[in-house]
């Protein structure tokens, strides 16, 4: 059951003793801290996950989407340029270890208690912050063909009104979109240091099949009951792509986002969700030979990942498409 314990922390702390510098300590203290964590990755239905897993009566799913918590000191001090661009740090929320305890004040002895944050996939010290604060929490992560996944983050950079440019530019194997899609060495860090039986894995083409049965495969490795299953008729934070960037552009602007939130009313909150969807379109299809070349260059990384998993991969390295549900729904970014 979900309750405060005693842990033993193993946590990098600063003080003024040793100079602001992080270094190992160790503290017993009795807190509130997640069971299971969803590590990723970022365009694998990731939303879509968190969403259904908020359903379950059992499960407490910390109130906010991304706290980031333990990918922050690397966000803060990025230094692996292999990896892609740096982390934005306003995508990090909670920064102390009692800004992330405060996220489960809510727990009313729910059996599990997650939260997820795609950040934790890519960030290089986020398995090991992970295993050193909680080492027993079970892990899940969604992966997703590459070549979709990438090509995925470019429509996300464009629903958001970002500058980028043509599709051919910007999906080259330089760039960030790309990096992000290798999941060998990144998952290995986590099969290094947690036991296999406290990770699960879905296949992001398979989740959007048959999500009422990957559900309830999720539910039972979480502990709940898993015949409590989740309206999967809405897929949440799907691709899009805006018939007007300026408008989008205001959407997503950091300043406006925070004061919409603290002074719209809830029905102005309601009617600019509905204009911000109003200004989504359908986005542009994927084109073939680009994502025929971005798999055969993942295609080495793939081969390492099935003998990792122990499992084929043949629906990525065949490229075979992913299927897309009827209904959709997008995040909102200026209101919740």
């Amino acid at each position: 059951m979900g309750r405060s314990r005693a842990i033993n922390v193993h946590w990098p702390l600063a003080s003024r003793e040793n100079g602001g510098k992080y270094l190992p300590t160790i503290r017993s203290i009795l807190m509130t801290l997640p069971n299971f964590i969803v590590i990723g990755v970022a365009k694998a239905g990731t939303t879509s996950l968190y969403r259904y897993l908020d359903q379950h009566p059992q499960i407490f799913m910390c109130p906010d989407k991304g706290p980031n918590f333990f990918g922050y000191e690397d966000a803060r001090n990025w230094r692996w340029p292999d990896e892609g661009k740096p982390p934005a740090l306003r995508h990090f929320q909670a920064r102390t270890l009692a800004d992330y305890e405060a996220l489960f004040a809510g727990v009313r002895g729910e059996r599990a208690i997650g939260e997820a944050s795609p950040q934790y996939f890519r960030c290089p010290t986020a398995a090991q912050r992970i295993h050193a604060c909680l080492p027993d929490v079970k892990l899940v992560a969604s992966l997703r063909n590459p070549a979709d996944r990438a090509f995925s983050g470019f429509l996300m950079r464009t629903r958001r009104g970002e500058a980028v440019k043509s599709l051919y530019e910007e999906l080259t194997p330089q760039s960030s979109h790309v990096q992000e899609s290798f999941y060998y060495k990144r998952l290995k860090r986590y099969f290094d240091r947690f036991p296999r039986e406290q990770i699960k894995i879905l296949i992001f083409e398979e989740f959007t099949r048959n999500p009422a049965g990957l559900m309830a495969e999720l539910y039972t490795f979480l502990g709940v009951d898993p015949t409590r299953l989740p309206d999967t008729s809405v897929r949440h934070n799907s691709a899009a792509v805006p018939k007007s960037r300026l408008l989008n552009r205001l959407f997503y602007h950091p300043a406006l986002i925070r004061t919409a939130k603290r002074l719209l009313p809830p029905t102005l909150q309601e009617a600019a969700k509905e204009l911000r969807q109003r200004n989504l379109q359908s986005p542009p299809k994927f084109p073939p030979d680009l994502r025929a070349t971005l798999l055969e260059h993942y295609q080495p990384d793939i081969l390492q990942l099935e003998e990792l998993l122990e499992r084929d991969l043949s629906i990525w390295r065949n490229g075979a498409a992913q299927p897309m549900p009827a209904q959709t729904a997008v995040q909102p970014a200026l209101v919740s």
